[in-house]
């Protein structure tokens, strides 16, 4: 996935993020641009209903780059396909924001995606790193905890997990309810929780979409 397609991707998931805190804030959709969290979706803080989330979280998916196309799916999960601006193939990935309760607000999502050597597994974050960094991320599903070191990519904003993960991802994570997320970094650990009900629905929309680029 090249690094425009990408930004779109971080974009959907920070949009998401910063509704579901209540954070009236003018979000980075690409370089170069911003798009404005719209006012009808401010009171998206921490300590509302399921439902009052749902709707919040329905609401800042919306706000989407015209470039991109977003489809509901099971469990909160988001099917996005980003035009490529070079007219290659689109970008295509399944995406789910954090719990909010359970996060703290470095931490924004988690993306699927279609890449060259199969699907990757892609960390989003609010604070950029350093593009040398190496962070360990501790992943825990249920009562199966792994451990990887991640590659810091998209301008130090994104942590690209290695092919171990994609085969978790296609196992233990589909019986686990949330996925619970620990990058080392100073001074302070990222922490975080995904919640994982879906994934599997959407890891096999996202397979047919990177089986058909293949021809």
């Amino acid at each position: 996935m090249n690094d425009l397609a990408l930004a779109h991707v971080r974009s959907a998931l920070l949009m998401a993020h910063s509704v579901l805190l209540g954070a009236g804030l003018v979000m980075t959709a690409a370089p170069g641009q911003a798009e404005p969290v719209r006012p009808g979706i401010l009171n998206c803080g921490s300590g509302i209903s399921a439902e009052q989330r749902r709707r919040c979280d329905e609401e800042a998916f919306k706000q989407i780059e015209s470039g991109s196309q977003s489809t509901q799916l099971e469990g909160g999960w988001r099917l996005v396909k980003s035009k490529n601006p070079d007219g290659g193939a689109d970008a295509i990935s399944v995406m789910h924001v954090v719990d909010s309760a359970k996060s703290d607000t470095r931490l924004a999502g988690l993306s699927l995606q279609c890449g060259k050597g199969g699907i990757e597994i892609v960390l989003i974050v609010l604070e950029p790193l350093s593009r040398s960094a190496r962070p360990n991320v501790a992943l825990v599903a249920g009562e199966k905890r792994a451990e990887f070191q991640a590659s810091v990519v998209q301008g130090g904003v994104s942590l690209l997990l290695p092919a171990d993960a994609s085969k978790l991802a296609a196992s233990d994570w589909q019986t686990a309810n949330e996925l619970v997320v620990e990058i080392g970094t100073t001074p302070s650990a990222i922490r975080g929780a995904v919640p994982m009900a879906g994934l599997a629905t959407a890891l096999r929309y996202l397979s047919q979409y990177c089986y058909a680029r293949q021809f």
